[in-house]
């Protein structure tokens, strides 16, 4: 069954995850992350989940899954290693229209979290569709080598070049080919070696003169300072 590929945004939306183990751990950090209110419901969880519900102030609800846990809930996690339990969240997440992930039940989950890395703003993901993890876990390594931290400047860099020629009287089709011609630049080499006057230099000379190159740089160097 081929899986639709979707970012999902889940700022302030309930997340619950059943369970506190390792699974729970990973799947709770990663919902933080991305700002998700995270319920945990589990009797016990592990030290490294403990701390961040004292941390981050996560709610726990510490005792066993009950009905009705999922009410509200945006997504749903079974992460626990009963079986039972693994299929009361299932049912009870199509009760209430909550999108459902199981950890040991890949084929039966509304959705697969895949392997991923970030670079700032930039997300890469790899699936197999559940068909091997491990794999998807290898070519997400090679990828991080191949993608380094620098990306994280770089497309901060274009969403500010994009932001300012949006908003400026330039019709679509010229901004494709704007956006194009950028991208056939080194911007990574530029940015790694803080060359600021070569890149300047491609601003000038592919911006539309309404966008002033030297102060979107200054914007950018404050912005990338205070990181």
């Amino acid at each position: 069954m081929p899986l639709y590929p979707v970012n999902l945004n889940i700022a302030n939306r309930l997340c619950v995850v059943i369970g506190g183990g390792s699974v729970a751990l990973r799947k709770v950090k990663t919902l933080l992350d991305c700002e998700g209110a995270v319920r945990i419901v589990s009797p016990y969880v592990e030290p490294g989940l403990k701390k961040i519900i004292l941390e981050k102030q996560v709610e726990w609800f510490e005792r066993e899954y009950a009905k009705g846990d999922l009410q509200g809930a945006f997504l749903a996690f079974a992460a626990t290693s009963d079986p039972d339990v693994q299929l009361q969240v299932k049912e009870e997440a199509q009760k209430y229209q909550a999108i459902h992930n199981s950890a040991d039940d890949p084929v039966g989950s509304d959705f697969h979290v895949p392997a991923h890395f970030r670079r700032g703003k930039m997300l890469v993901t790899v699936s197999t569709g559940g068909g091997s993890p491990a794999m998807s876990k290898q070519i997400r390594e090679r990828l991080e080598l191949d993608f380094g931290s620098e990306y994280e400047a770089v497309v901060d860099f274009l969403a500010m070049v994009r932001e300012d020629v949006v908003n400026s009287d330039v019709d679509s089709s010229t901004r494709q080919v704007l956006f194009h011609n950028l991208l056939e630049v080194d911007l990574l080499g530029l940015i790694r070696e803080s060359n600021w006057f070569d890149l300047q230099m491609v601003l000038l000379q592919e911006l539309p003169e309404n966008i002033d190159a030297v102060a979107l740089i200054k914007r950018f160097l404050d912005e990338h300072d205070k990181k």
